[in-house]
């Protein structure tokens, strides 16, 4: 059942994978040939029949893996992050389904990948649960709360989308340099996962002794943990590493490995995001700004909205109610205020006040756009800034 599981694993990838080319050919041909992004041609038509394909594949990828398991597999980051690709590709699947927007998916299938390949970096083997996980609540919790991630994301594309349709990216204003810091984020995620497929597929490992702990780094240290002598771990290039240590106030047991692919990620970032811009010869958001030019910005005002509707009350339930029922049971207490826990109260403020805003302060258009697009950053955080800074009773995760 593994061994299945990871060919329709595999096969996901491909069939995203080759969705966003699709769909980005689709819109960027379309831009060639003096059509729009809202009308569908043969790219965006098939990149649509690849994304159901991979939905699909997904669905065989997961249950194969729960039979193998014994439980719904979302126990770790490798499932929950899996689970939430799955979640995005299938709100897209369902929401562009009614819509009709085939520029949306030049937007919504390359994240869907992203998170997938990121889900790809974490190990995928299945260990039996731990006593904190044995419980029916897992399945209903965690499916839930990423259920309503997923389709906030979908507010995220229309939002961008109908920023990039009302704003003058070619002029400098601010914002079109946060929409650029926008795809720069996109950017580093990306860079983070090719630099850490790299060095896993490699097979790269060192590890770092301290009185106390073990450190196993999976990426070159350039920062190593406090008290370490610096250049005593390994050599990277010739460099000897590391060549500075993780600062205190980091908490937990990995907080310099975690500190170590931050700095990786931030500099893997600056490169990627480099190379692009110097082949654009332009910012970024100018290039992309393109794909969607002659869409209806009413049309995604109200698609971002509506992902809003539908996935605010999805969330709620899932990342608030079940999880404080099982909170309750599981520890005693429906609330411990743990850095999981907050971010997902912080997260749920931040789209009720969108919602507060809009149905009664009358907030619409380019300020509730640029909160649905802000709200994908603050997902993000709760999803894997909290894993990477924050050591919390969710480490287990």
């Amino acid at each position: 059942m593994m061994t299945a599981s990871s060919i329709f694993f595999g096969s996901t990838l491909a069939a995203y994978f080759i969705s966003a080319i699709l769909y980005v050919v689709g819109v960027t041909g379309s831009k060639m040939r003096g059509t729009t992004a809202g009308k569908a041609n043969v790219w965006t038509k098939w990149g649509y029949i690849l994304a159901v394909a991979g939905v699909l594949l997904q669905i065989s990828a997961m249950i194969t893996r729960g039979v193998s398991a014994g439980f719904t597999p979302v126990s770790n980051m490798f499932e929950y992050m899996s689970f939430w690709a799955f979640t995005i590709m299938l709100a897209f699947v369902v929401i562009n389904f009614f819509y009709k927007v085939p520029g949306l998916g030049a937007f919504v299938v390359p994240v869907g990948l992203t998170i997938l390949a990121y889900a790809s970096v974490f190990p995928r083997e299945v260990k039996p649960l731990i006593p904190a996980l044995q419980s029916y609540w897992l399945s209903i919790h965690v499916t839930t709360a990423a259920l309503g991630e997923g389709i906030l994301t979908i507010s995220f594309a229309a939002g961008l989308m109908y920023l990039l349709v009302v704003t003058d990216v070619t002029k400098a204003s601010r914002a079109a340099k946060f929409l650029e810091f926008v795809v720069y984020l996109f950017f580093a995620l990306v860079s983070f996962i090719a630099i850490s497929l790299s060095f896993r597929i490699g097979g790269y490992e060192v590890i770092a002794q301290t009185a106390e702990h073990a450190f196993l780094y999976k990426m070159p240290p350039f920062a190593g943990p406090p008290g370490t002598e610096l250049g005593s771990l390994t050599t990277f290039l010739g460099i000897a590493l590391p060549l500075f240590n993780a600062p205190s106030w980091m908490e937990g047991a990995n907080a310099s490995v975690q500190f170590n692919t931050i700095l990786w990620t931030i500099a893997g970032s600056l490169v990627l995001y480099g190379l692009l811009r110097l082949i654009a010869r332009k910012p970024l958001v100018v290039t992309i700004s393109r794909w969607v030019r002659g869409l209806d910005a009413d049309m995604l005002d109200e698609l971002s909205y509506r992902a809003v509707a539908i996935g605010y009350p999805v969330f709620t339930l899932g990342a608030l109610v079940f999880a404080m029922i099982w909170a309750q049971e599981a520890w005693g207490s429906y609330w411990s205020w743990d850095p999981k826990e907050t971010w997902a109260l912080i997260t749920w403020l931040y789209y009720t006040a969108y919602l507060h805003l809009r149905l009664r302060q009358g907030w619409e258009s380019t300020r509730t756009a640029w909160m649905a697009v802000a709200g994908f950053v603050v997902i993000l955080f709760l999803l894997v800034g909290v894993n990477l800074l924050i050591q919390g009773m969710h480490a287990y995760a």
